[in-house]
């Protein structure tokens, strides 16, 4: 999960709940990005010349706003290039955007069955059941997708969601202390207790798996983002700077540094790096929810919805998407639309405690007091302390 950075004009706005603390009650920047694992081997997706043309036209399509017709060429394409895997796979990605579950999942494994292994698929089909609500199958595919990253923040939600976490997290907790000398081992704990939000156990373990790797990316840009959940930006910056000397284009240090340096007030220096990120993966949903942040603190928040909106498009779990686009709504009003993204939000994350204390905040402005109060206990219990302080606040208050 990733480091949470808050609007300025938002933290301002809520000092009157918790005086001088910055409620994380605001619009975020994006959960910091995804990578695969020190090491971790996927199999290699078959990818032709014609192949990557009809995706890139594709693309170019969905841009336009066309996608209906971009899955239609694409479908077309991979009806007669059954075992060209890339254009596969974003033709289930299309599916996926397009709420056609069904297609999605027929089409994803129909690459499992030529590649079994494959984790990035494993992945998206788990995002696919996910979304469907239907858990064991989730997590019986993002188990299969470790070790990429954004599995585990995954599998907490749903483990959590299902009441048995602590069972699922005590092989990791077992691997990493009993295998000192496994880089994997000490990474994969790091990044769960990153997802648990417990970012000084997090910083350990991912110190322990850096001191193995020290030139492996996604430890580099984990650890950057656990010194973010930290407040020590300069230490972030430093790793995640790091990374991208080795790795010039890396998709997650580039969004993680962009968010680091808004920490550090230096949005307009944030920019270029969504940008570089938005460029390397079109599709990736964190740096277009920055975008959208940008042109929130800019003032823009038609721009912003409409940034937020398209990376929901791309991932329906975004679910920093759903808090900061109901807060928009709410600020300018349009209560309705703003319910309907937090308890979208909430139907994908039950327990988010954030959702539940935007969706308190709203009608609480509406004068739905009864409402309010229903969301403040739940948002009570969150396991984001000043996100229970500001809730435990509000409730004393009434």
């Amino acid at each position: 999960m990733g480091a949470i950075r808050r609007h300025p004009k938002i933290r301002a706005a809520l000092q009157t709940v918790l005086l001088s603390l910055a409620v994380s009650a605001g619009i975020v920047t994006a959960a910091a990005a995804r990578g695969s694992a020190a090491g971790a081997v996927t199999p290699a997706a078959t990818v032709s010349t014609e192949g990557a043309t009809a995706v890139e036209r594709a693309r170019k399509q969905v841009a336009a706003g066309d996608l209906t017709g971009a899955i239609a060429q694409l479908a077309d394409y991979v009806v007669a290039h059954p075992k060209d895997v890339a254009p596969a796979r974003y033709l289930g990605d299309l599916y996926y955007r397009h709420s056609d579950y069904a297609a999605a999942e027929r089409t994803y494994r129909g690459i499992l069955r030529q590649l079994p292994g494959d984790r990035e698929t494993h992945n998206r089909l788990g995002g696919v059941y996910a979304v469907e609500d239907r858990l064991a199958d989730a997590i019986d595919e993002f188990e299969k997708s470790l070790p990429e990253t954004a599995a585990y923040g995954y599998l907490v939600d749903l483990h959590r969601r299902r009441g048995d976490l602590a069972a699922f997290i005590a092989p990791f907790r077992r691997d990493a202390d009993e295998r000192p000398n496994d880089a994997n081992a000490q990474w994969a704990l790091g990044t769960i207790y990153r997802s648990l939000r417990r970012p000084k156990d997090a910083a350990m373990y991912l110190e322990r798996a850096l001191a193995l790797e020290p030139r492996a990316c996604p430890i580099l840009s984990e650890l950057g983002s656990a010194y973010l959940d930290l407040a020590r930006v300069g230490p972030a910056i430093d790793e995640l700077q790091r990374c991208l000397q080795i790795e010039p284009n890396n998709y997650s240090a580039l969004v993680n540094l962009g968010d680091a340096y808004i920490a550090r007030d230096d949005a307009a220096d944030s920019r270029p790096l969504f940008e570089r990120a938005n460029r390397e993966r079109p599709d990736g949903p964190e740096a277009i929810i920055d975008l959208g942040y940008l042109e929130d603190i800019d003032g823009h928040w038609q721009a912003a919805v409409a940034n937020y909106l398209k990376a929901l498009a791309i991932q329906p779990l975004a679910l920093d998407a759903y808090g900061n686009l109901g807060y928009d709504y709410n600020v300018h009003h349009l209560y309705s639309l703003a319910e309907a993204a937090y308890i979208k939000g909430l139907s994908i994350a039950p327990d988010d405690g954030r959702l539940h204390f935007l969706l308190g905040e709203t009608y609480a402005e509406q004068n739905k007091r009864d409402l309010a109060r229903r969301e403040y206990g739940l948002a009570a219990h969150s396991d984001q302390a000043d996100v229970a302080q500001a809730a435990r606040a509000q409730l004393a208050g009434q």
